[in-house]
Formats: structure tokens, C-alpha cells, sequence
């Protein structure tokens, strides 16, 4: 098994920024393909704070991971996802495996993936475009599972 894929991106990275508009404006989509979309991969990515770096820095520190086999608790209005991937600065606190409940707006993006077809995704799409080269490109596709994006 390969090493999970982390990548750094600055807080002020302008189009990151505008992608997690476009998953906020978009996240009642989301939820309706949850609630009644086919049988497909749902993933929702969140943001964590991450306390040791936090603290050695003095200032907030935070990591994005996604979580996968999204589901929507209807009654409780919220969202709930499992870990797949934990970097080791959270391993303390999570694992494989777990299932977290979060609320919809706590979503800084989102991903359906039906047959490698990606709807949402926005901030992938971003790391994407971001690669120097076409293989660079087809191996972040690969290693995510997608073979096309849905026009935004």
C-alpha cells in the first residue's frame, strides 16, 4: 500500500479560497446526493486543528483530510464520514476506521465519485491544476479515483 497523499497549501491561496466558497454554496447538492444518490463514493472534507502544532507554534495550525462513505442522519441534521487516511499529527486523536458526525457547514468541500466520474471536488480540482506536468496529473487521478470532473 502506498503512503497516503498530504499536500500543503498556504491559508491565503486565493483559488483554495474561492473552492471552498464554491463547496459551501454547493453543499445542499451535496446533501440531496447523499440522501438519494446512487450508489456512489461520498466524501467530505473538514478541517482540524491540529493541537501539538498549535501549541509549539502559538498560533492555530490546521490540517484538511477527507472522509469517506458520507452519510446523513436525517432526524439530527447532520453528516457523519469515516476516516480512510489519518496524517500522523492527528493519530493521537483518530483512526482508520472511525466515523465522526460533523454538521454541513463544517464541509470546506465535497466529492461524488460514480465510476470515476467526480461531481463537486472543487479543491482537488485546484492540487490538480496546481501539478507542473500531464503524468504528475494522471498519477493524482489515479491515486484519487478519478478518470473525469463534472463541469463546474
Amino acid at each position: 500500500m502506498s503512503e497516503p497523499l498530504f499536500r500543503n497549501t498556504h491559508n491565503q491561496d486565493q483559488e483554495m479560497l474561492k473552492a471552498y466558497a464554491q463547496a459551501s454554496n454547493t453543499i445542499n447538492d451535496f446533501i440531496d446526493l447523499v440522501k438519494s444518490g446512487p450508489e456512489a463514493i461520498y466524501a467530505a472534507k473538514l478541517r482540524f486543528r491540529d493541537p501539538d502544532l498549535s501549541e509549539k507554534l502559538g498560533e492555530d495550525r490546521f490540517l484538511y483530510i477527507w472522509l469517506s462513505n458520507v452519510y446523513f442522519h436525517v432526524e439530527e441534521n447532520f453528516l457523519s464520514g469515516v476516516f480512510f487516511e489519518v496524517p500522523e499529527e492527528l493519530t493521537k486523536w483518530h483512526q482508520i476506521g472511525e466515523r465522526l458526525g460533523f454538521d454541513p457547514e463544517d464541509v470546506f468541500d465535497w466529492m461524488v465519485i460514480e465510476n470515476g466520474h467526480a461531481k463537486g471536488a472543487y479543491t482537488m480540482r485546484v492540487t490538480r491544476a496546481q501539478l507542473d506536468s500531464e503524468k504528475e496529473k494522471q498519477e493524482y487521478d489515479s491515486y484519487v479515483g478519478i478518470s473525469s470532473y463534472e463541469p463546474i
